[in-house]
């Protein structure tokens, strides 16, 4: 009885050798922030690896870099648009300042569609007529509208069409959607 039991378990097959001990194994580094001499750093076997992939790190890079110059491109897109809206802004302003027939005194409410929205301006009765007819129009300006006689509104359709407020246009749409049967009696 002079085997261990480990021994007499290795000899039943039911535990396994003991390898030998492995030397241990040189640190990566040789001090510290020093690389170990004679063997590539991890990140230069990865830069060069198979097939012609590029590092994650590279990768990771480029991409940010990529990022930033889009939102660069959009902020100096946005930056223009606006620009050029001020300047649309400031010549339309010109002609409503010196020309704006809006009145004080108005009593009567005028709604009309603009940017498929009700709105609503106060006009006079000589004005409320006069925008049925067509002499006169609408300007959107800054969050108001303004009442121009029709020269003055063709000025501004020169410097933005988007601006005019289009009364006299009819949304056909709504009834060629639900067209009403020929034999509907009310």
């Amino acid at each position: 009885m002079a085997d261990s039991l480990q021994d007499q378990l290795k000899a039943l097959g039911l535990a396994k050798e003991k390898k030998p001990a492995r030397k241990k194994v040189q640190s990566r580094h040789n001090g510290p922030g020093k690389p170990r001499a004679g063997k590539p750093n991890r990140t230069n076997s990865r830069a060069k690896s198979d097939g012609g992939e590029m590092a994650l790190g590279k990768a990771w890079a480029l991409r940010e870099r990529e990022e930033k110059q889009s939102v660069e491109q959009a902020r100096a897109r946005k930056r223009e648009e606006d620009r050029k809206r001020r300047e649309i802004n400031k010549a339309i302003r010109e002609v409503v300042k010196t020309n704006r027939l809006n009145s004080k005194d108005a009593d009567v409410a005028r709604n009309f569609m603009f940017r498929e929205r009700i709105r609503k301006i106060y006009v006079t009765p000589e004005q409320h007529k006069a925008l049925g007819e067509g002499s006169l129009g609408l300007v959107y300006l800054s969050g108001g509208y303004h009442v121009l006689d029709q020269e003055h509104i063709e000025a501004v359709r020169k410097i933005a069409a988007d601006h005019i407020v289009d009364l006299n246009s009819k949304d056909e749409g709504d009834e060629e959607d639900f067209p009403v049967p020929d034999d509907l009696t009310w």
